[in-house]
């Protein structure tokens, strides 16, 4: 059993646990930064407090899927296409980054049409399938092989894990979340209060190894939760004849206990002209009611009136701007509050 963090509770030392989960990627070490400086920035004007407030950890889990799909292209690729490989690597990184020029000449090769020494035509396009496209079928649920789906949820709370040492054990936790990442978060927290009101054991044994006993790492101060290009409509097609009556909640029924006058809200950001970015309210009357839609347009003077506006969520000043003062608003109402004792 962890002990209680005492810490982060005194006077001035609260702090807001900011958990971030990318979607369909390359593995890119450096995609989240221009989002942490935005979101610190955002914070920092709206409420007044020193960015250091916000206690923030990443989930990388390309790297879970990485090796397999380099092996998949290598099969069907003479070893010579490394370089090619390569470019492709470094224009999403640079896209990442929030560089929308760097989307031409990313698009200049996946539209090659050929390579020396590989027979199927168009190997950047089918590159680009393998690391997206096969990230969303690779996570899919496999009870008779769940390795991918466990794998990712491993990373997420091993995340949480670390945001627990920084932040403390009962710190309000804020997730961000873009695209498939939406799903995983969504998944992740909903497995989690399953297991706690419902009474299911239907987390995989090595997930629960890996996950704390902290309020925190349990779920219990889920406070916030932001989606960003979030395809998590599509998913509901899994489910045809089922009622979607039981979203994620958000807040965490057990907020109130840690954190009696905060509160939570879970806000769906989308861009009309994403084709992934989905509204959730249309799904259910419950999710009408737990989900705020707000429109964005995400900006861009070359693609933000096209579907290529999805990786840009993150680089993308007006959300981060919406995310950092919401977030600042909670911070306020934490600041506020008498302590809860233990």
């Amino acid at each position: 059993m962890q002990t209680r963090n005492v810490s982060s509770s005194g006077p001035g030392a609260k702090k807001l646990a900011v958990l971030i989960i990318h979607g369909i990627e390359v593995d890119d070490p450096g995609l989240f930064e221009t989002a942490v400086r935005l979101l610190r920035k955002h914070f920092a004007e709206h409420g007044g407090a020193s960015p250091d407030a916000l206690a923030v950890e990443t989930v990388n889990w390309a790297s879970v899927l990485e090796g397999a799909e380099k092996d998949l292209l290598a099969r069907y690729g003479p070893a010579d296409t490394d370089a090619y490989w390569k470019s492709l690597y470094d224009n999403v990184r640079t896209v990442n980054q929030g560089h929308e020029s760097a989307l031409v000449p990313l698009m200049l090769r996946l539209m090659r049409p050929s390579l020396r020494g590989m027979d199927l035509h168009y190997p950047g396009l089918r590159w680009m399938l393998v690391h997206f496209v096969g990230d969303i079928i690779a996570y899919q649920t496999n009870p008779a092989d769940p390795d991918v789906y466990t794998s990712i949820h491993r990373k997420v709370a091993e995340a949480l894990g670390r945001l627990r040492a920084q932040a403390g054990d009962d710190a309000p936790l804020c997730v961000i979340a873009h695209s498939l990442g939406s799903v995983i978060a969504s998944n992740y927290f909903y497995d989690l209060q399953v297991q706690r009101f419902a009474g299911r054991d239907i987390i995989e044994e090595t997930v629960r190894a890996a996950q704390g006993s902290s309020p925190l790492e349990r779920g219990e101060t889920l406070s916030h939760f932001y989606t960003l290009g979030s395809p998590m409509a599509l998913w509901s097609l899994r489910y045809p004849r089922a009622e979607l009556d039981q979203p994620v909640c958000v807040p965490a029924p057990e907020l109130t206990r840690h954190h009696p006058r905060l509160v939570g809200r879970w806000i769906n950001f989308y861009d009309d002209d994403d084709v992934f970015a989905w509204p959730l309210q249309p799904l259910s009357e419950a999710y009408r009611a737990a989900v705020e839609d707000r429109a964005v347009r995400v900006a861009g003077p070359l693609f933000s009136w096209t579907p290529l506006v999805h990786p840009f969520y993150w680089s993308d000043d007006g959300v981060m701007r919406d995310i950092g003062a919401s977030l600042a608003g909670a911070w306020k109402q934490l600041s506020s509050a008498p302590p809860v004792a233990a």
